[in-house]
């Protein structure tokens, strides 16, 4: 029975190995977010670029992401097209990869976002931007 025990241990202890060195692994803890974005339509709830609030900008868009990797914003009187991508090559983030062209205000959101939070219903991105370090975030809110 003891040498069952120590077995069993010692079993535990291999398991739960201490060498959890992640350093620079990329994760997937947003990989989730191929599958939510094409599953109906968003709108852009928040862009605040530093001290500068952009939301009213994309008011009227309708964004629908589409499977293989496109996308289009849509109003009463405009379809802008662009491509998203879920990129996990980074080691330090997994991001959204937004294109648009460069029509305003659409060149706002050229980016390649950090992923903040994946749910069902909402998509928080954020980045640092380049030129003077302000915060910019951006988050989908789905209709």
């Amino acid at each position: 029975m003891k040498k069952i025990l120590i077995l069993i241990t010692a079993i535990v202890f291999a398991a739960c190995s201490s060498d959890d060195d992640s350093g620079d692994a990329n994760t997937n803890e947003f990989e989730q977010i191929e599958t939510t974005l094409p599953q109906g339509q968003w709108k852009v709830s928040k862009l605040i670029d530093g001290q500068s609030d952009h939301t009213a900008d994309f008011q009227s868009f309708v964004f629908t992401f589409k499977v293989d990797g496109t996308v289009t914003a849509q109003n009463d009187l405009f379809t802008e097209n662009g491509t998203w991508a879920y990129d996990n090559s980074s080691s330090s983030s997994e991001e959204l990869v937004l294109q648009f062209g460069e029509t305003n205000p659409f060149d706002e959101i050229n980016d390649d976002w950090d992923i903040v939070s994946v749910s069902n219903t909402k998509i928080e991105l954020s980045d640092v931007s380049g030129g003077n370090g302000d915060i910019e975030l951006l988050t989908f809110t789905k209709l």
